[in-house]
């Protein structure tokens, strides 16, 4: 689930209403919500007590973790996560810099690490990096291919013991959480007193956002359940008992192929534009760094 996944390449079908389940709003335990938008039969909402955005009714649990299989890598949220992983390791190569300036090496956490190419950047730079994620595949690449510590599974199954880590970082997985406030529970006791909470979602109350309406890529109501803005996750954090002590905007490294793609699934005349010049010019391998406009990262502190 980590990466920036910026378009979802699934189609619309319809969603049976047995296979759906409602929730109460995640933050401040109201149900007195109005529509925001429907998008592929399902509707996200906004809660008129806190603000926090979120799918409601969704898709069982079941019906969650199963998306999380092959196909969810190479023809689903991604065209091809393999290919693009010198990407995504020197985005979690800058991420890791940055923590460094703040938490010296020590023991990390990523929920939701899909391949572990986080936690490989991770291993190299010092850190005693464990994983965690709901896709058999993604655990199978991560163990058997990379030789990671990572448990298939969420966190509750996974027991860690308590103060066990020092940093707990989520690289665009918070929004997939069925239960929020109870998974970042779940962090601030197995993180050490004192210990650092990095967390990167989409601020979804951007203006590209708003200009885009259900267009917006992050709109992907089978497996992104919540749409924070930097102050409902502010308060989210909070409410646990979190320090916030950052919240900052964050961007990404990705291949030009890869911007491409997803300039493409926007605006399909922009993609074919963008894909001619990056062909003519040979530079669909180049590595670019790229400010989304809405992607951001919480920095919260145990206390």
């Amino acid at each position: 689930m980590c990466g920036a996944c910026m378009a979802d390449q699934r189609p619309a079908d319809s969603v049976p209403f047995t296979r759906l389940e409602a929730v109460v709003c995640n933050l401040c335990g109201i149900q007195d919500e109005v529509l925001l938008l429907e998008k592929e039969s399902f509707r996200i909402v906004r809660c008129r007590g806190c603000g926090l955005v979120y799918v409601n009714p969704r898709l069982s649990q079941t019906e969650i973790a199963q998306q999380y299989d092959e196909g969810y890598y190479t023809d689903g949220s991604y065209a091809d996560y393999l290919a693009e992983r010198s990407g995504y390791e020197r985005t979690f190569e800058l991420r890791l810099r940055r923590i460094e300036q703040r938490v010296k090496p020590g023991r990390i956490l990523d929920v939701g690490c899909a391949f572990g190419f986080f936690l490989s950047v991770a291993d190299r730079r010092g850190w005693e990096a464990y994983g965690l994620d709901l896709s058999p595949v993604g655990c199978k690449y991560a163990t058997e291919e990379l030789g990671l510590r990572v448990l298939c599974g969420t966190l509750a199954q996974a027991s860690f013991p308590p103060g066990f880590f020092d940093v707990v970082i989520l690289n665009d997985t918070f929004e997939h959480l069925a239960n929020p406030t109870q998974d970042l529970l779940q962090i601030w006791t197995v993180l050490r007193p004192g210990g650092h909470l990095f967390l990167v979602t989409q601020d979804s109350s951007r203006l590209l956002v708003r200009l885009l309406g259900r267009h917006w890529a992050q709109y992907k109501p089978r497996e992104h359940l919540y749409y924070c803005t930097s102050l409902t996750l502010r308060r989210m954090l909070e409410k646990v008992g979190f320090r916030v002590l950052e919240v900052r905007d964050e961007g990404l490294v990705c291949t030009a192929n890869f911007l491409v793609t997803k300039a493409g699934n926007v605006w399909q005349p922009a993609g074919r534009a963008a894909g001619w010049f990056v062909r003519l010019l040979g530079l669909g391998s180049r590595l670019v760094f790229v400010r989304t406009g809405y992607e951001i990262m919480a920095h919260a502190q145990k206390q």
